[in-house]
């Protein structure tokens, strides 16, 4: 069951502004959505339908579409702004 994975233009362009090293950890764990849509640690949003993982003080926050097998990445940012 692979699903596949969209970069939404924001959130490509906030991915943009790490580190080439913070880069790599971030598209590892969004590529492994992928494979595993909901994995252990990912939260569901209070209020939506929205998904979220934690990397480090980072959070990818994402939609789910089980029918298309489309995963589908909103935001990217730190905890403090994200859910602005």
């Amino acid at each position: 069951m692979k699903y596949q994975i969209e970069i939404t233009g924001p959130a490509e362009k906030e991915l943009k502004k790490y580190p080439s090293k913070f880069q790599d950890r971030l598209v590892a764990r969004i590529l492994g959505l992928g494979n595993q849509p909901r994995p252990f640690g990912c939260k569901k949003l209070h209020g939506s339908e929205y998904y979220r993982i934690r990397i480090g003080d980072y959070r990818v926050v994402y939609s789910i579409r089980d029918n298309d097998k489309q995963v589908k990445i909103l935001d990217i940012g730190h905890r403090k702004d994200i859910y602005r």
